[in-house]
């Protein structure tokens, strides 16, 4: 790899704070740079996947330059990007059609959550409450955009979220990875998630299929932690301090996934997952990253 790409990678590995669609931005180019050039492909996909480990579109875009003609397939892939935005607006205006007037709980901050709650208001009357999301606080940036449509919103610590349940209508969260048997997402999302399954109230999650993985590569993702310091910088003597990014919560807490390709429920989304990836790609994977 080349200083410029190397410089390139580590600063994909130090972005605390972008979801995955935004990470995925900067991904693209490298790997079109590298098809397009003398550089082999298949180590610079093994660092854009070291550098995000957590975030699936990462490993699927890695996964699609690798194939055979794999240009290609990274086109592919990236039309198929383009186009996913519209049809989640579509599909998650379907999903609240009947709704007069929804109150969303939700996590942290998500392009697709966001493209969502737009086209949402655009059929009914919405108010947000969302966690601020330490450490990064990215959820704050959510809240600044949600007012900036001048949708209301209410921002809360992590712990407070569920005091938003008593008027909740529903939960819409993003995800980093969807696997056949979880999702990923900021941590939060699961204590979130739990509390709503228990009132009663539904679970949606908003992901296109650049986020569903099989389960062979959820096996080989990696549940981000960062530096304890974010939470404290120095902890006494005896005090362990832990600080994960992202957590995995159970599809049986989810009622239905808002995807590009309809509003799956949650019993569809294991077809999904196996179908995203095919012998060959399966045969890649392995290649890359063979398990220990």
């Amino acid at each position: 790899m080349t200083p410029e790409v190397e410089r390139r990678i580590a600063a994909l590995a130090a972005d605390h704070e972008s979801g995955a669609s935004a990470i995925l931005v900067e991904v693209m180019p490298l790997l079109r740079e590298a098809l397009s050039s003398d550089q082999p492909i298949g180590p610079i996909a093994r660092a854009v996947c070291r550098a995000q480990p957590s975030m699936a579109p990462v490993w699927n875009a890695a996964l699609a330059a690798c194939a055979p003609d794999g240009s290609t397939h990274l086109a592919q892939f990236a039309r198929r990007i383009d186009r996913a935005p519209k049809a989640i607006a579509r599909f998650a205006m379907e999903c609240f059609r009947e709704a007069q007037r929804l109150n969303v709980l939700t996590v942290s901050n998500s392009g697709s959550v966001m493209q969502a709650l737009v086209a949402i208001r655009g059929r009914c009357s919405l108010a947000v409450a969302c966690t601020e999301s330490r450490p990064a606080l990215e959820g704050r940036r959510l809240a600044a955009q949600l007012a900036a449509l001048e949708i209301p919103v209410t921002c809360y610590s992590d712990a407070a979220i569920g005091h938003a349940l008593d008027d909740g209508d529903a939960v819409i969260v993003g995800a980093d990875a969807i696997a056949p048997e979880w999702f990923l997402n900021k941590v939060g999302t699961r204590m979130l998630a739990a509390a709503a399954w228990q009132r009663g109230l539904p679970v949606y999650v908003v992901a296109a299929r650049d986020k569903f993985v099989s389960a062979a590569l959820a096996e080989r993702l990696v549940v981000r932690e960062e530096a304890t310091s974010e939470i404290w910088s120095e902890p006494p003597a005896g005090v362990t301090v832990r600080n994960p990014y992202f957590e995995r919560t159970p599809l049986d807490l989810v009622t239905a996934v808002i995807s590009d390709i309809g509003v799956l429920g949650a019993a569809m989304v294991p077809d999904v997952c196996t179908a995203q990836h095919d012998d060959e790609t399966l045969r890649i994977l392995r290649d890359l990253f063979p398990m220990a």
